[in-house]
């Protein structure tokens, strides 16, 4: 890793990556972390900078920047969209829009241009190879073309390619990041969490309310702090200049295997597979959450805080094998894997420290 460090400024700082990113920066010699949003992150730690802008308005990031010597670009921001949030029964899953997620990353990268710009790191996803559209060919390999179009993260690497600059580049292509962040993202641990206390809270067994194929299939998660650690690697590694990485924890489970594990941490009975959207059964749900903190002396967060249903109505109806190849990764000299059932267990009991859940 190099010694002189540098000032990495990540872009979509309220995200859970971003945040375990900053985090990384931050304690790391020689570096200082800067984070860009239009809200500064709860939870952000006054020794680190904060630089409000909007994405959209280039002129206005150029304003926001001038001045400020950047020497890596961290780019986790994307523009609001419906892929997790159209889940009720018979919606059309919304694609997510090109135009405006291409538009924030060139303005961005425009108003850090200059003579200290060394590197540029784009968070992406899985979605490359178009899990959200059904079975794809697995494991999926970074060389795999994608899918039929649109896809802004195709835009983006086109982008990066061409753009004729003399910083370097990566991408991550994680899995569903679950961290220990509460209300930065779609969270699928704290949502199975609030799942579970709410149907204990009613006297129910855990019932899975997933597709019957999803229970059985095999599926991988990241974990937030791996992907940090892995960007961090990638903005300082000359082997992983240029290139693209799956990052995933390395194992695969089956909702099978850690089910019994969820209810026994709740200290509740097994249910049984029974497919029905959270998205529509939990509308009616929030007075429960809301008796169920009070009782337990929660922290006085709202259901759609800590829950996000269409998320998990996405990953629990996939009923096929979801699985990344880590093997590039491994090869370029990052090697840490993250065991996912402990990982999940792990989570719940962090929320359940930290009153966000029972």
């Amino acid at each position: 890793m190099p010694k002189e460090g540098g000032t990495m400024l990540v872009a979509g700082a309220t995200g859970v990556a971003a945040q375990n990113l900053i985090e990384i920066v931050r304690k790391a010699k020689n570096w200082k972390a800067i984070g860009l949003s239009r809200n500064p992150p709860a939870s952000l730690p006054p020794s680190v900078q904060h630089i409000a802008a909007d994405m959209m308005d280039a002129e206005g990031c150029k304003r926001a920047l001038k001045g400020v010597e950047v020497t890596h670009l961290v780019f986790a921001a994307r523009a609001k969209h419906k892929l997790y949030t159209t889940m009720a029964p018979g919606a059309k899953v919304g694609v997510e829009n090109v135009e405006p997620n291409i538009e924030m990353l060139r303005n961005v990268v425009a108003a850090c241009e200059g003579s200290s710009l060394r590197h540029v790191h784009v968070i992406q996803g899985s979605k490359w190879y178009g899990f959200h559209m059904g079975p794809y060919p697995t494991p999926a390999k970074e060389s795999a073309p994608g899918h039929m179009p649109p896809n802004f993260y195709f835009d983006q690497q086109k982008f990066l390619e061409s753009s004729g600059g003399p910083w370097t580049w990566s991408t991550s292509r994680p899995a569903a990041i679950n961290g220990k962040n509460v209300g930065s993202g779609p969270n699928l641990v704290s949502t199975l969490g609030v799942y579970a206390l709410i149907c204990k809270h009613l006297g129910l067994p855990l019932d899975f309310p997933g597709k019957p194929g999803a229970y059985k299939s095999l599926m991988e998660l990241s974990d937030a702090e791996q992907v940090a650690e892995s960007i961090f690697w990638m903005c300082n590694t000359p082997a992983a200049e240029n290139q693209a990485f799956n990052v995933v924890n390395g194992d695969l489970f089956r909702w099978e295997s850690i089910w019994p594990r969820i209810a026994e941490h709740y200290g509740m009975k097994m249910g049984t597979v029974r497919y029905f959207p959270l998205v529509q059964w939990m509308a009616d749900k929030g007075p429960v959450w809301d008796e169920i903190v009070k009782t337990e002396g929660l922290q006085a967060r709202s259901i759609d805080d800590v829950a996000s249903w269409g998320f998990a109505d996405f990953l629990l109806g996939c009923d096929f094998d979801i699985i990344s190849s880590t093997t590039k990764i491994r090869q370029a000299g990052f090697h840490r894997m993250v065991d996912t059932e402990e990982m999940i267990i792990d989570q719940l009991t962090h929320y359940r420290k930290e009153k966000i859940l029972a």
